[in-house]
């Protein structure tokens, strides 16, 4: 199987393990930026892949309810930001596996499809996501001029 028919398995399995996952937890959007409103900030999550590889991180972030004002003083709407604006974010499965992680859709398994447990292990790793969205301090939550 080639690295693009690999990709194309991993979106659809996320599209319909995941992207529904997200919606019970209360996130709009699309892949791959989705956004959750809280009573004092976004949280933020968006899909990676890697251009070279058959892997991707999932990384969050929160923003202030109005959105950020860049340090080229872009304004970007709170419907509009996606983790990739924000100076401090997360991967989820760092802290699980102590290191910068990366979901690896390409090794072969003998057991089940590994698209699948892939994107379940999202959901296995979601407590990771809870609590730093809870506990990152708000002045890590905005983008400093």
């Amino acid at each position: 199987m080639t690295r693009q028919e690999k990709r194309e398995q991993i979106d659809k399995a996320l599209k319909e393990i995941i992207v529904p996952f997200l919606r019970e937890k209360g996130f709009k959007g699309s892949m791959p930026h989705f956004r959750r409103i809280q009573s004092d900030r976004i949280n933020l999550l968006t899909f990676q892949h890697s251009l070279y590889d058959t892997k991707f991180v999932v990384e969050i972030a929160n923003c202030p309810l109005e959105g950020i004002t860049t340090s080229w003083d872009k304004v970007i709407e709170p419907s509009k930001c996606t983790t990739h604006h924000m100076g401090y974010r997360f991967r989820i499965g760092s802290l699980t596996h102590n290191s910068d992680y990366w979901f690896d859709y390409g090794k072969v398994t003998l057991f089940g499809n590994i698209y699948e447990k892939k994107a379940k292990e999202i959901i296995e790793l979601w407590s990771e996501a809870e609590n730093w969205w809870n506990t990152d301090p708000y002045e890590e939550r905005i983008t400093i001029k």
